[in-house]
């Protein structure tokens, strides 16, 4: 594979194995409001880089050996294909809560409901670390205008990566597109080797009926580019 990739070293459009800095993701996400400040979605977060890297690894074997037999070797295919369906299900979870979040926090605050929200928490297990660290961002978020500008600009690096990931969750997921349950897929859960990265392109469908491909390192790579300078 090394020599394939020299003779269009010029053309690839991935990064290879040793120019990844896996860590962007695992670290960068964990130096997000919410993510930083919140233990248990912050290890989800680190779940998703460290799986990345995992995946990335297998990819890249499926590759070599598709070169090697000049045939498509299906168990292992198979397997890249499963698991990455399964890490972008887990990445579209993780950022949909975070946005969730947002989104509540920002209609509380609007509302003046902060206050009663943090109230009716208190009322619960006081033992509960999770309930613990709401209130104390629902309160940072109504007394903090910086707090509440990163979670603003924070949203605005992290929303194309989660509607990319919206995009291809709901095709496979769902077998349609976002918003709009009469758009069907033609063969959703049908991948086929990227020869540059060994990741599975998926033929997707959007709202609106066109069609794209899409790869899990494609929302990899640009998951790492919006995290790349946080």
């Amino acid at each position: 594979m090394t020599d394939y990739y020299d003779e269009y070293e010029h053309d690839i459009p991935y990064k290879v194995w040793d120019d990844i800095n896996f860590g962007i993701i695992t670290m960068g996400l964990k130096r997000l409001p919410f993510f930083k400040d919140d233990l248990y979605l912050g290890m989800q977060a680190m779940n998703v880089g460290i799986v990345d890297s995992v995946i990335t690894e297998y990819e890249y074997s499926l590759l070599r050996e598709w070169f090697e037999i000049e045939r498509t070797p299906t168990e292992t295919a198979m397997a890249v294909s499963a698991m990455s369906q399964m890490w972008i299900y887990g990445l579209y979870e993780t950022l949909r809560l975070w946005r969730d979040r947002k989104f509540q926090f920002q209609k509380l605050h609007d509302n003046g409901g902060i206050d009663l929200k943090v109230d009716n928490m208190s009322q619960g297990d006081p033992n509960n670390i999770t309930i613990e660290i709401r209130k104390r961002q629902l309160i940072k978020y109504k007394e903090d205008s910086d707090y509440r500008d990163s979670v603003n600009d924070t949203w605005e690096k992290l929303e194309h990566s989660y509607r990319m990931t919206e995009l291809f969750r709901m095709n496979l997921a769902k077998h349609c597109a976002p918003g709009k349950n009469g758009a069907v897929p033609r063969a959703p859960g049908y991948g086929r080797i990227n020869r540059w990265c060994g990741s599975m392109d998926f033929e997707l469908i959007d709202k609106n009926g066109y069609y794209t491909y899409m790869n899990r390192r494609d929302i990899a790579d640009g998951l790492r580019n919006a995290l790349e300078n946080v």
